[in-house]
């Protein structure tokens, strides 16, 4: 007579196997670090959207007919604003004696954030909107400030990067030829002390 065998897994089998891919499950994230992942993918967006918003402006400030680096409001906002979508908790990034000028608007014909009239080229504007910084909160938006007079027509845009990557390892905000360390400054005049 044939005796019946138990052919299951014993109680310590399980928790050996639940222990091991436990341990293998923790080193995963570990090595991966799906946090700084986030962070370096709204960084590459940062750096896409600030290539995109300098290749407009350049467009803008060689084909528009009257150029107007802040689309209508006194030429002395240049010297005194920044123009952002989101006001900032801090100024800690910003120099002393510039304000925001915020406005939640994407539009591309002056009333948006970015304060120039796109529309006004010989050719479609090469923006559907303007775009917004992936995160959008504290010190994390976009900024644009800019200079101009009668032979000067210059601009800054720039963001603060998160990830460890864009900010040590690629160091994209210390060779942007811009004066702050702590942000990704791009135009024709990155040195502006936005």
């Amino acid at each position: 007579m044939k005796q019946l065998t138990n052919k299951g897994f014993t109680l310590v089998e399980l928790l050996i196997v639940i222990a091991i891919l436990g341990v293998l499950s923790a080193t995963v994230v570990i090595v991966i670090n799906p946090l700084e992942l986030l962070k370096q993918a709204r960084d590459s967006a940062r750096v896409s959207d600030l290539g995109a918003l300098k290749s407009s402006v350049t467009l803008y400030i060689a084909d528009a007919a009257n150029v107007d680096m802040n689309s209508g409001n006194l030429d002395s906002e240049c010297a005194t604003k920044y123009y952002t979508n989101v006001i900032p908790l801090t100024n800690s990034f910003v120099r002393p004696g510039l304000t925001a000028k915020a406005t939640s608007s994407q539009a591309v014909d002056g009333t948006g954030w970015l304060p120039l009239d796109f529309t006004t080229l010989s050719s479609e504007s090469p923006l559907s909107s303007m775009p917004v910084d992936p995160t959008n909160i504290n010190d994390l938006v976009y900024r644009y400030a800019c200079l101009q007079d009668t032979n000067t027509k210059q601009y800054e845009i720039n963001a603060v990067l998160e990830s460890k990557k864009y900010k040590e390892t690629l160091d994209v905000d210390g060779k942007d030829g811009g004066d702050n360390l702590d942000f990704y400054e791009i135009g024709n005049s990155p040195g502006l002390k936005l």
